[in-house]
C-alpha cells in the first residue's frame, strides 16, 4: 500500500489492525498488565464497574473495551491510556521506563 520509500518503516510500531484489530490490542495489553501487577478479573471489574463475566468478555476480546473503561483501567496498571493502543511490546517499554 506504501510503496514510496518515504513511508518505509514509518508505520512499524502501529498494531497491525487487519489481524486482530486494536480491540485485540488493548485486551492483550490489559491481560498482560493486569496479570504482571497481580490483579484478577474480579479486581479490573471493581475498577471499572462491570461483573467478572463482563471483565471475562473484555479480556477474551469477545466484547471491546470502552473508552472509559480504558481510561479508567490505565491509571490502575500505572498506565496512561494511550499505552494501552499499542502494540504490547512498545506498551511495555514505555511503561517499564517509568518504573
Amino acid at each position: 500500500m506504501y510503496e514510496h520509500m518515504a513511508y518505509e518503516g514509518l508505520f512499524d510500531d502501529l498494531p497491525d489492525l487487519r489481524a486482530g484489530g486494536l480491540g485485540a490490542v488493548v485486551a492483550a495489553n490489559i491481560r498482560y498488565e493486569a496479570a504482571r501487577r497481580g490483579l484478577t478479573q474480579q479486581d479490573l471489574g471493581e475498577i471499572v464497574g462491570r461483573s467478572r463475566p463482563a471483565i471475562s468478555q473484555r479480556a477474551t476480546g469477545k466484547v471491546p473495551w470502552s473508552l472509559d473503561d480504558v481510561g479508567r483501567l490505565a491509571p490502575a496498571l500505572g498506565m496512561r491510556p494511550g499505552d494501552l493502543l499499542v502494540a504490547p511490546e512498545t506498551a511495555r517499554a514505555r511503561s517499564d521506563r517509568r518504573w
